[in-house]
């Protein structure tokens, strides 16, 4: 397991506070600690403790293990990224400057972003005044995907409630199709059927929520049915508790809480696919075999590279894996990044990193070393995957899987065994970001002073 890091979170910790309107005095009183010594966590000079976490959750009502979850890292780097826009280019801001920003003046870090965001998806003189033509995903993307991000991908309630429905319903994990079957049928007066392929065309299964249906098409694979029906069991019994956890996301954008019900039901899907204490042994004595953990546990790959991103239970926690999921174009409909790997909010992937290759070689999984400009090293690990039903002979829609972790975890993964001894393959964030000069596959000047 992952050793568990202190914990300098205090520019959280100030901004609950001044959200909360209490002074330092008052908040170290309902703590039950000095006002001096708050001080210090607020200022990242001592790191925040267990029981002041918990006394934080009592007097204040937070939920802690999200608001433990460190995001300096994180904010710092989509900082860099915004300011990366030739339209700041005459700043000189190191790296430390940032996390600075991020620690004293979170809320102003996260303004700019939000401006600089709806600069991206505006047209006309609203994207020339930017200084560069960048596509932008819409913001409801953006902001599911933080929402993930800032939970670390992890749903502990999602998580028991699984559990608890695989021990009520008597779930077989060799059976799981047949069991949330009848499980809908007892429990929901609901029945599944499967349905001609001429009839269903290319869709794979719809759900008759009033005819109280599921419908299959007669050439959904296996591991499509049983996650299918997993996401209608968490609509029926866990409407209420997804709606808490939506509630307390405080969404901005109107679309946005429709993607996260369905993100939400998903997880808990996988969560009944792959259990969590039961993948995660299995996930670690293979060293994160996928082929085997696909056989295992009757999932396809993508379903067992986005499991992998969600095991951070406290105590249990299992590697910190990055995920990416892009089509052709480039558009990005799933981003995770963990490890200290940052995915770039504005412009496409580094075209020298090999996951761009992925499409021309569909079904084999593409293994790479690669480092960052920052130096970072990392095991990427890419396959172009097919989505939708065949139907006839018509194409199916192609995307390309990333999933990968810092090459520091290389001993717990089998894949970076053939790659120890070789040299990381030198790629980008994107050309905007990245600071070499001297590379064949550059689109945009390079950034920063210093080149490479």
């Amino acid at each position: 397991m992952v050793a568990e890091r202190k914990l300098f979170i205090g520019h959280k910790l100030r901004r609950l506070r001044r959200e909360e309107g209490v002074t330092q005095a008052q908040m170290a009183h309902d703590l039950g600690i000095s006002a001096a010594y708050l001080n210090l966590i607020e200022h990242n000079q001592r790191p925040i403790t267990v029981n002041v976490l918990l006394r934080l959750g009592d007097a204040f009502g937070v939920n802690i293990q999200e608001f433990a979850i460190d995001d300096t890292d994180t904010q710092s780097s989509r900082l860099q990224e915004v300011l990366a826009d030739p339209l700041f280019a005459g700043l000189d801001l190191t790296r430390q400057d940032l996390r600075d920003a991020v620690e004293r003046v979170p809320m102003v870090v996260e303004a700019l972003q939000l401006v600089y965001s709806r600069l991206q998806q505006g047209t006309g003189a609203e994207s020339r005044a930017v200084g560069e033509a960048v596509l932008g995903r819409p913001a409801e993307v953006d902001e599911l995907l933080d929402v993930l991000e800032a939970r670390q991908n992890h749903f502990p309630m999602l998580e028991t409630a699984a559990e608890d429905l695989s021990d009520e319903a008597g779930l077989r994990q060799s059976a799981l199709e047949a069991g949330l079957s009848r499980h809908l049928a007892e429990a929901h007066g609901h029945v599944v059927r499967s349905m001609p392929a001429r009839v269903m065309e290319t869709t794979p299964y719809r759900h008759d929520f009033h005819g109280k249906r599921v419908l299959f098409n007669e050439l959904t694979p296996s591991e499509t049915r049983v996650f299918a029906l997993g996401k209608i069991v968490a609509e029926l019994r866990l409407r209420d508790e997804i709606n808490d956890i939506i509630a307390a996301a405080k969404l901005r954008e109107p679309a946005s809480e429709a993607m996260l019900r369905t993100t939400l039901t998903s997880y808990f899907a996988a969560a009944l696919m792959m259990p969590y204490a039961r993948f995660t042994e299995a996930a670690l004595e293979t060293r994160h075999d996928i082929d085997i953990l696909q056989a295992r546990f009757g999932a396809s790959f993508e379903q067992v590279a986005h499991r992998l991103t969600t095991l951070q239970r406290p105590g249990t926690r299992a590697l910190p894996f990055f995920l990416l999921r892009m089509d052709a174009a480039g558009n990005v409909s799933k981003r995770f990044s963990a490890g200290g790997f940052s995915f770039s909010r504005y412009g496409g992937a580094c075209p020298a990193w090999s996951i761009v290759n992925a499409p021309r070689h569909p079904g084999n999984l593409g293994v790479d070393k690669v480092q960052l400009p920052d130096g970072g090293a990392f095991l990427s690990l890419a396959k172009s995957i097919r989505k939708g039903v065949p139907l006839a002979g018509r194409p199916q829609r192609r995307l390309t899987v990333v999933l990968g972790c810092s090459f520091e975890h290389a001993d717990q993964v089998i894949y970076a065994d053939a790659l120890r001894e070789s040299a990381p393959s030198p790629v980008g964030t994107n050309c905007r970001l990245c600071p070499r000069s001297h590379c064949e596959y550059r689109a945009f000047p390079a950034s920063g002073a210093a080149s490479l």
